[in-house]
């Protein structure tokens, strides 16, 4: 005689899992210590926070953040080092983490990443993770890399001013097409990445540039489209398989860049940060694959922002207006048989109504979640005890929707709100990053989305071809993307403004 019916069976099965959940937590869950943030208890013992981040991605600790509207908390996660995540929600705290690059290291998680998206050689990996948070004497290849940029791309430097004039010599290239298209419908969002693809890298790795291989683009699209996989699945070549082929697709042809001499004709900063490598003995394969990567840093959130940028200044007829008439003054008008028209870009940065979109685009899909990694046991603000090899998460979307640092209209997409005295809490806007860790790039990405709306708001109308205009909403599905593209497509006529048709057209670029 059987001791329980079958009906017995899902409730005694329920009670076991539950049971040795209970012992897991027991005797392998985290020991926490006093001083720590306070820790939220998953719904299953021991794994519930894993479940509901696998379920909800960046929502999950979103939702909990305004459940319990704690400053900074503590998650138990198997998996990560210590088994702990901190969530930090006040923009306070921010400041407080900035303050500690070194303790607090953005870049010893982007070595990590780094080497593990790469696919680097046992050389190369050593070589990028050696002292990648600063903490020890003697040279960082991480963080001279990142020192490089930053040097190089910021104003008023020359290299800016080269890179900025090669790319837009290419993006003005691009533009021009759509004068003998004739209302050929065009999807938006895959003409800005096709461009500004190919725009950004010409001007980062010159005339041999890699991207210019469709094949290769399209290679690196496939690899971009699934790095979380890369990092976290094993055997990526068998689970990955269409990410990992495209990504070694793009490490083949760069690749065969340095070998016929493509580097000759890149840009400054990119030749200085092969010296950096050269120092580190790399081999050309590792090389390769750096860049490859870099490629996914300087790319993966520039497309996106540009669309929206786009999006936002022809979905609304008075923003149109307006930008038409900010960027007027900057375009010269020359008769002759051929009239031609140039675009002064020079301090295109600072014309209100155009950061201020770029600005609002990014507060508005900005997706992402600064992380950093504890180096050392560490107080954070005098208040909160943080340990040591734990990771730190800071959600993006949280701090950009909190009415309390922008104002009940937080949740609303504002073309003027950065043209505010002050727009938000100190603290609460992530689009570039923040303190020592502020995206090296900023200045080169926002001169050439500029450069792109200038023009295009200026030669052309851009109209749905449904008729009326619809937020394609952010695909919020790949978390490697720290700004959300389009969901869905917008298939659009571009056609020549009346009384602005043919001519020449170039942008100028003075010192």
């Amino acid at each position: 005689m059987a001791l329980t019916n079958s009906s017995s069976w899902p409730i005694i099965a329920v009670l076991g899992l539950a049971s040795l959940l209970l012992l897991f937590t027991k005797f392998w869950g985290v020991r926490r210590f006093k001083g720590e943030p306070t820790y939220i208890e998953p719904k299953v013992p021991f794994i519930g926070h894993v479940i509901g981040m696998l379920q909800r991605k960046y929502d999950y600790y979103i939702d909990l953040s305004k459940r319990y509207k704690l400053q900074i908390y503590t998650l138990e996660f198997p998996g990560m080092p210590t088994g702990r995540l901190y969530i930090i929600n006040s923009p306070e705290l921010i400041l407080a983490v900035q303050k500690q690059p070194k303790k607090l290291s953005f870049w010893h998680v982007e070595a990590t990443f780094a080497e593990r998206l790469a696919g680097l050689s046992p050389h190369g990996a050593a070589a990028i993770l050696k002292n990648a948070g600063g903490l020890e004497d003697g040279p960082s290849l991480m963080i001279d890399a990142m020192n490089n940029i930053h040097q190089q791309l910021k104003p008023p430097s020359a290299e800016l001013f080269n890179v900025t004039r090669s790319g837009m010599n290419r993006i003005a290239a691009a533009i021009d097409k759509f004068e003998t298209r004739h209302e050929t419908p065009t999807e938006l969002g895959e003409w800005v990445i096709q461009n500004m693809l190919t725009c950004f890298t010409g001007g980062i790795y010159g005339i041999q540039s890699p991207f210019d291989d469709p094949e290769v683009v399209k290679g690196f699209l496939d690899f971009e489209n699934n790095t979380v996989g890369l990092l976290s699945y094993p055997w990526p070549s068998i689970t990955c398989r269409q990410a990992y082929i495209g990504r070694e697709k793009v490490v083949t042809a760069f690749e065969k860049y340095f070998k016929s001499g493509g580097l000759r004709k890149a840009s400054h900063f990119v030749q200085n940060g092969i010296k950096l490598s050269d120092g580190h003995k790399t081999s050309t394969v590792d090389k390769a694959r750096f860049e490859t990567i870099n490629g996914h840093a300087i790319l993966a959130n520039t497309t996106p922002t540009t669309f929206w940028t786009v999006y936002h200044i022809f979905s609304d007829p008075k923003i149109l207006e307006e930008v038409r008439a900010a960027v007027l003054p900057f375009l010269q008008i020359i008769e002759g048989d051929q009239k031609r028209y140039e675009l002064d870009i020079s301090t295109i940065r600072d014309i209100p109504i155009l950061r201020s979109i770029l600005h609002e685009s990014l507060r508005i899909y900005g997706n992402g979640t600064g992380t950093r990694i504890v180096m050392e046991d560490t107080m954070l603000d005098d208040r909160y005890l943080l340990k040591k090899d734990s990771f730190i998460f800071m959600p993006n979307r949280y701090y950009h929707f909190d009415t309390s640092a922008w104002g009940l209209d937080a949740n609303e997409f504002d073309p003027h709100r950065f043209m505010k005295p002050r727009p938000h809490q100190a603290g609460a806007f992530r689009g570039f990053g923040g303190g020592a860790n502020l995206c090296p790039g900023r200045f080169f990405a926002m001169n050439e989305i500029h450069a792109m709306c200038a023009m295009l708001a200026l030669r052309y109308d851009i109209k749905p071809m449904s008729g009326s205009w619809k937020n394609p909403g952010p695909d919020q599905s790949n978390l490697s993307f720290l700004v959300s593209p389009p969901k869905e497509k917008v298939i659009v006529s571009v056609v020549p403004r009346k009384g602005w048709e043919g001519g020449s057209w170039s942008y100028k670029l003075g010192h």
